[in-house]
């Protein structure tokens, strides 16, 4: 009697052969074999997989319920340098034109290890450098500015960097003294000037 169809084949695979960490354990597949002649067709069931770029869409397109509750957020997002140029663009293209940008140095799960750029690697010491946006939008555009930044700012490497969310109690305009949805508009800006240009004929 071959393998195949020896009685102890018949059995299912236990999903325990591979002895894994914890840290690395995934689903593994189980298959019965069935005896020869079986007029039945082999089942085999698998973890489903979903890929890098759709868990970053899936977590980021949620609706959350974003707490302590307010009407700003300040969202703060630490890139890589040479990035900063295509996020902000990406900004503009949503019409988000206020940012403030600095130039911060740490270190994370990077852990001061070697920084590509340009197709080459360079590394200094255990400190960064990468830059720090910082946007204040109201609610219903926190959403819509992460994605653009992750869009903008990932290559899928370790260093691409973090956004954090923190939620701002008031906007106020020093010119003019304009508080809340008044002052954070950006009224006078690029895009009320382009709009209010009349085109010659």
């Amino acid at each position: 009697m071959s393998p195949a169809t020896s009685p102890a084949a018949a059995t299912a695979v236990p999903s325990g052969l591979l002895r894994q960490s914890p840290a690395t354990r995934r689903a593994f597949p189980t298959a019965r074999v069935l005896p020869a002649g079986s007029s039945r067709p082999l089942h085999v069931t698998s973890a489903p997989r979903r890929t890098l770029a759709t868990a970053v869409r899936t977590q980021s397109s949620a609706n959350q319920g974003y707490l302590p509750e307010s009407e700003f957020y300040k969202i703060e997002a630490i890139l890589r340098p040479w990035r900063v140029p295509h996020v902000s663009a990406g900004l503009l293209e949503i019409g988000i034109r206020g940012v403030t940008v600095s130039d911060v140095r740490g270190f994370g799960a990077q852990g001061g290890s070697t920084e590509r750029h340009g197709g080459s690697e360079f590394s200094e010491d255990t400190f960064i450098s990468k830059v720090k946006m910082e946007i204040v939008v109201c609610k219903e555009q926190v959403e819509a500015v992460i994605d653009k930044i992750i869009e903008k700012a990932r290559t899928g490497e370790i260093g691409d960097g973090k956004i954090f969310l923190i939620p701002v109690s008031d906007v106020v305009r020093i010119r003019t003294g304009e508080r809340g949805k008044h002052a954070e508009r950006m009224t006078g800006g690029l895009s009320d000037k382009l709009s209010s240009v009349v085109p010659i004929s």
